[in-house]
């Protein structure tokens, strides 16, 4: 059985040998496929990849990019099947390949156009918001803004000239930063106040606040110089220091101190008392009631105690303060726009109507912002921007309410314009286009002198032009505007070929050409007969926009720059 059992193992190995053999021979016989298909595949890699590149240069993120490397990784990674039976599926699995590779550098193509456009969007978007922090902050007149507004400029500039992803990426964050520095500055700026007011209290117990006046000099002039949301954050923090090292110093003086802060405690329950008929007693209660502990208050921790208690019922004040005067100020706002609009109508001899004169200060104008940041205002911030935006609005109502009674030539310096440049601090500014709404007159200066003076038409009854404090932030030439409302609207109108346009608040407020105007000046912001046309020719006032005549706006838009500051009254 022995030499049977060998002899099998003996024959069984040339046949693996030999099996093996033939399959080695139809493995080297096996088709490679068609070479050009590829060298096709291979090609269309060599372009993805370049495409790739191409578009990290320009700064598409890579979190984009990054499914499509993984396709490509993916792809890579695959083989070519054996052609034993003939070149098809060879040629099949190149051409597939190259197809893919073709497909999806089209969609790096297209990745690097929406994206292009995402972040030019969202560039214009951060330097509107940028635009609208920094006009809050000047009519605020917390501190010096000139470097948030050069800023601005170069911004501005640079998204002019802007091509790729990163540049307007790098725009954005410029925006941004500064937009955050901004809204830092208020909090500061409060800090700062705080400081102040407490080393008066200190002065007025005659302690010696020397070195606490030289530490707010010194934070001041750091006030002045930040640019950067880091320099307003370590301000803060620095002035929270210095104020609790104040609190320490106040030790000695709390009895006198103490009687400072009951002084102001009384006067902002009256002033609330005033703003809205509050019934006051209960704050009435807490006044008496510190008044006696810090009458009776022996020992420093008495008078720490006293400290704390009236410390908190000033704090606790202050917030239903601040919102009884933000509707007391807007109640004030709106009966004036009301009575005085009534008191001085315009009497349209077109229509036969008569218009308030101060109608762009009421609800269909400026007035729905006021009357919104008092609604839907929640803190204590946000209850102070709407008292400055009112105390605001105010002053230019006032102004336009002095200027009708104004003699003086349209073109030349109006005190009205003089008041509001200083309230702004801008009376010296390199650029300031200011608009008379009583006068329908544009008058524009530059380092305090006036340079040159237009008739203008302002927006009509329905559509005012928005009075306040603004900057110039995009200027076109030439553009096209296109009609917001749907057609069959009243204000729908069709496509438009504007030569010079210069956008002063966003939603579409411009400064441009009307070229189908003859007519500018008083009363052509009512209804009225256009002497362009015959006497069926109706005009009337503009859509938002401050209308000019070509030949004045063709002057005065290459004689001014962007973030040009710009008051209307």
């Amino acid at each position: 059985m022995r030499p049977l059992l060998t002899t099998r193992k003996r024959v069984g190995k040339p046949l693996a040998l030999c099996l093996l053999l033939v399959l080695s021979m139809l493995l080297l016989s096996a088709c490679n496929g068609n070479p050009q298909f590829q060298q096709q595949a291979n090609q269309d890699k060599h372009t993805l990849d370049s495409s790739i590149t191409a578009a990290q240069k320009i700064g598409v993120p890579a979190n984009v990019l990054q499914p499509i490397i993984q396709q490509e990784q993916q792809l890579a990674g695959t083989h070519s099947p054996l052609g034993i039976f003939g070149d098809q599926p060879v040629d099949n699995y190149y051409t597939n390949l190259a197809t893919r590779y073709t497909q999806l550098n089209t969609q790096v193509t297209g990745l690097e156009t929406q994206i292009t456009q995402q972040l030019d969007y969202q560039a214009s978007q951060d330097l509107q918001t940028l635009s609208t922090a920094l006009a809050s902050r000047q009519g605020q007149n917390v501190g010096s803004i000139t470097t948030f507004a050069n800023q601005l400029t170069t911004d501005q500039q640079n998204l002019a000239k802007a091509q790729y992803p990163k540049d307007y990426l790098q725009i954005s964050a410029s925006a941004q930063n500064s937009t955050q520095a901004l809204h830092l500055m208020g909090p500061a700026y409060d800090a700062l106040n705080s400081f102040q007011k407490v080393i008066s209290q200190l002065k007025s117990s005659n302690i010696d606040v020397t070195v606490f006046n030289q530490e707010y000099q010194s934070d001041l002039q750091t006030f002045k110089n930040a640019s950067q949301p880091a320099d307003f954050s370590k301000l803060i923090d620095l002035v929270n220091g210095q104020l609790n090292e104040t609190n320490t110093v106040s030790t000695v003086a709390i009895p006198y101190v103490g009687q400072v802060k009951l002084n102001q405690f009384s006067t902002d329950i009256q002033l609330i008392k005033q703003y809205d008929g509050t019934d006051i007693s209960k704050y009435q209660q807490q006044l008496q009631a510190d008044q006696q502990e810090l009458n009776s208050a022996k020992t420093v921790n008495d008078y720490l105690t006293v400290s704390a208690a009236i410390d908190a019922d000033i704090a606790a004040i202050q917030f239903p303060l601040t919102q009884a005067q933000a509707s007391y100020l807007l109640q004030q706002f709106q009966n004036e726009v009301k009575t005085w609009g009534q008191a001085h109508e315009y009497h349209d001899s077109f229509d036969g109507q008569s218009y308030t004169q101060d109608y762009e200060y009421d609800l269909q104008g400026i007035g729905s912002d006021a009357v919104d940041a008092v609604q839907y205002a929640q803190t204590l911030d946000d209850y102070q921007s709407a008292i400055d935006l009112i105390n605001n609005d105010m002053l230019h109502l006032q102004m336009m309410e002095q200027d009708l009674n104004d003699s003086t030539p349209y073109n030349q310096v109006h005190q009205e314009d003089l008041t509001l440049m200083n309230h702004y601090g801008i009376a010296n500014a390199s650029e300031v286009l200011v608009v008379s709404l009583i006068e329908q007159t544009l008058r524009y200066y530059q380092n305090g002198k006036l340079i040159r003076s237009f008739k203008i038409t302002s927006g009509q009854f329905d559509k005012p032009s928005l009075p306040g404090y603004w900057q110039i932030f995009a200027r076109e030439s030439p553009t096209v505007f296109k009609s917001s409302e749907p057609k069959g609207s009243a204000f729908w109108y069709p496509d438009t070929n504007i030569n010079f346009a210069m956008e002063y608040h966003s939603d579409g407020y411009f400064f441009h050409d009307s070229w189908w105007r003859a007519d500018y000046g008083v009363g052509t912001n009512y209804p009225h007969y256009d002497s362009g046309g015959d006497e069926s020719f109706a005009g009337d006032g503009s859509h938002g926009c401050i209308n000019m005549a070509e030949n004045d706006i063709a002057w005065l838009y290459p004689n001014s720059t962007y973030n040009a500051q710009v008051i209307i009254y």
